[in-house]
């Protein structure tokens, strides 16, 4: 059945009112409010774009990646973009009438079930924005489910993740606390942490539900879910974290992908979609949109989320590169960032560099340079080296990831040594 939003008497009341007899003669009197001439260069022809295009691309400085701190550089096989690309796909806009999409559905149901997997939770929904945001919605989710609005955040959290929580906090009443008691809402940790240190967070598990509270996991460098224990074998109720390590681009700090996933006994607070798998009449497999509480357009006023654009896009992108990577390569993957960025952190410490990080850790890792931490991320940049982040008191965090070779190391090592 057609849904028409406006009937034609609907329309003529809201004429009258405006004063006029038609559309038309509402919008006759519209004139651009910007009228003077725009300050941009004469039109081109196709050829010479491109070659004003290749001029200006030619500024470009390919770097070495050393930089992680939630964005992280890994290898996209040829294939994400290629399928990513494809008009079905690129073009395609939230399902509203869901079941006639069932490529979509599809993609979005393999996305949960990776997600799923990798977490070892009960379900994940069909993405969020970001890994921040994503955190932010699981605080939401907490206070919504037990009743409770105060927050505790275990060190070690992602600093601008933690900027976006206080700001959530503040528009709903949520209070960040320092202790885990009977007023405690959920309690947040990340792991790896913003340092790069791994722990088995089993004990925080404990003291939070002791306390009667959820506890909650963000993971922002997914990659190591691959070799690391699943957060749902220590005792999450809530996984969230961010997706860009899964075949999507540093792009200049966007667009990204945030996932959640929950115990089974959360799905009615759970934002966004869900898409679920069933058959039928005739016995056919088909995949139909199963669950979405808390939008605004089923809610409407008293709707807790508005993830009604998710980012599909990004989530296929990761689906895609999962599904090629396989449970292997992803493991080859993990297993290539640890060991690069263990290599590097013994190589430093042998060049004069203190180790700061006292429990094992993942892809990154902090130091304290023997200089001016300015001084070598200036000398390595001349080397075309991208050295890591400044954090200040000359302390500095440094990534690898598989795309970091042994000889981009020994790079790395040889610049700092000419400046020590």
């Amino acid at each position: 059945m057609d849904f028409i939003p406006i009937t034609e008497k609907d329309r003529n009341e809201m004429l009258k009112q405006i004063g006029v007899n038609s559309v038309d003669e509402l919008v006759k009197e519209f004139k651009p409010a910007f009228t003077r001439k725009l300050n941009i260069p004469e039109p081109m022809s196709e050829f010479e774009l491109m070659q004003h295009m290749q001029t200006l691309s030619k500024k470009n400085i390919i770097l070495k990646y050393f930089l992680g701190a939630g964005s992280y550089n890994h290898y996209i096989p040829s294939a994400v973009s290629h399928l990513l690309m494809r008009g079905e796909f690129s073009t395609g806009y939230t399902p509203y009438q869901a079941e006639i999409s069932q490529g979509t559905l599809q993609a979005m149901y393999e996305f949960q079930s990776f997600i799923c997997l990798l977490t070892g939770m009960d379900i994940a929904n069909a993405s969020l924005y970001d890994g921040a945001s994503a955190l932010s919605e699981a605080a939401l989710l907490s206070s919504s489910y037990n009743g409770r609005n105060r927050i505790f955040v275990n060190e070690g959290l992602h600093p601008q993740y933690f900027e976006v929580l206080k700001t959530y906090c503040d528009g709903v009443e949520l209070e960040l606390t320092n202790e885990i008691d009977d007023k405690t809402s959920c309690v947040i940790a990340q792991n790896p942490d913003f340092f790069g240190n791994v722990e088995n967070l089993g004990y925080l598990s404990e003291r939070a539900h002791k306390a009667g509270a959820l506890f909650v996991t963000c993971v922002v460098e997914p990659t190591s879910l691959a070799i690391l224990k699943a957060p749902g074998d220590y005792g999450a109720d809530i996984v969230v974290g961010e997706g860009q390590s899964f075949g999507i681009p540093i792009n200049f700090g966007g667009p990204y992908l945030g996932f959640m996933a929950i115990r089974d006994f959360l799905l009615k607070k759970i934002p966004g979609r869900i898409c679920g798998m069933t058959t039928d009449n005739k016995g056919n497999k088909g995949f139909v949109l199963t669950f979405q509480a808390r939008e605004q357009h089923i809610r409407r006023e008293r709707a807790t989320s508005n993830i009604t654009t998710n980012q599909g896009l990004m989530a296929l992108a990761a689906t895609i590169y999962l599904a090629l990577m396989g449970r292997k390569g992803l493991n080859t993957v993990a297993k290539l960032s640890y060991g690069r960025a263990h290599l590097l952190q013994e190589k430093l410490a042998r060049a004069g560099f203190e180790v700061l990080n006292k429990k094992p850790f993942y892809n990154e890792f902090l130091v304290r340079t023997p200089k001016s931490s300015e001084v070598i991320t200036s000398a390595l940049f001349k080397k075309g080296i991208l050295g890591g982040m400044e954090l200040g008191d000359d302390k500095m965090l440094i990534c690898c990831t598989e795309m970091n070779t042994v000889q981009d190391i020994e790079s790395f090592v040889s610049g700092i040594r000419e400046v020590l």
